[in-house]
């Protein structure tokens, strides 16, 4: 294989891989971020009252651009910049409570990932 021809299959391959994990980036975010894992445990009411307070609480976390950036620059930098396939949210959950990246939101001991959720859902999908 030519030099030449080398070069343009791996800029073709990686600009492939790019777009795919751009695109995974998307899905990740519309699909996950704003369905906390804890709607199952309290339910909708209770999850999107605990994200109203947190917002409330929580200076520049209290729009949904805010929000998605602040679960965004938690995820490894490759993840970020490359769109490469990152740690899922119960991933980055699990982490937080290991890191002591937790908050207090109404009695609640929530990992920020968890917080920001709750944050996303009643932004999302109000009373």
């Amino acid at each position: 294989m030519h030099r030449r021809h080398f070069l343009q299959l791996a800029s073709v391959t990686t600009l492939g891989a790019l777009a795919s994990g751009c695109r995974a980036a998307r899905e990740y975010d519309a699909l996950t971020l704003t369905h906390p894992e804890l709607l199952k445990a309290l339910g909708a009411e209770r999850v999107r009252t605990i994200g109203e307070r947190y917002r409330a609480t929580t200076r520049g976390e209290s729009d949904a651009e805010s929000l998605r950036q602040a679960i965004d620059h938690s995820r490894p930098a490759a993840s970020r910049i490359l769109g490469a396939a990152g740690p899922s949210v119960a991933d980055l959950v699990r982490e937080d409570f290991e890191k002591g990246r937790t908050v207090v939101v109404d009695g609640w001991v929530l990992s920020r990932t968890e917080a920001r959720q709750c944050a996303l859902y009643s932004i999302t999908r109000p009373a």
